[in-house]
């Protein structure tokens, strides 16, 4: 199966699951597919050693995170009414639920922290990638 095939089958299962804007889907998808593919590396490069099973557990923990924000803020942009509250009190709940997984994980389970961090940044690279595929795309329509 190729990569194209690959994105396309993660859309369609996104727009299913709610995602409607295209642009969301993608980012969503490039995001699940950035997440699944260093994880499943780092943890194979490093012999699934402390160092990369914590990078996966934070590129699960950070694409957990993007995910439920997107599908929200899309939902919020339709219904408007009350959404502020809302979107504040989700992220806030997010926040606390994020702080509680990342101490488990440090102090519980041994997390090394460099790690974590490095697989939190995969939405970084994710935003980067999104970013600057978008602005390519604009100046090779604008020649």
């Amino acid at each position: 199966m190729t990569l194209a095939a690959i994105r396309q089958r993660t859309e369609a299962a996104l727009y299913r699951r709610g995602f409607a804007n295209a642009e969301v889907r993608s980012l969503v998808g490039l995001q699940l597919l950035i997440a699944l593919v260093s994880a499943l590396g780092a943890a194979v490069a490093s012999g699934f050693s402390n160092w990369g099973l914590s990078y996966g557990a934070g590129a699960v923990l950070v694409t957990m995170n993007f995910y439920q924000l997107a599908l929200f803020v899309q939902q919020a942009v339709q219904a408007r009414h009350g959404a502020v509250a809302s979107l504040l009190l989700r992220f806030y709940g997010r926040l606390i639920v994020t702080g509680v997984v990342l101490y488990g994980l440090i102090v519980w389970a041994g997390a090394n922290v460099a790690a974590l961090v490095a697989g939190l940044s995969t939405v970084v690279a994710t935003a980067l990638y999104f970013g600057v595929r978008r602005i390519m795309g604009k100046n090779v329509k604008e020649a």
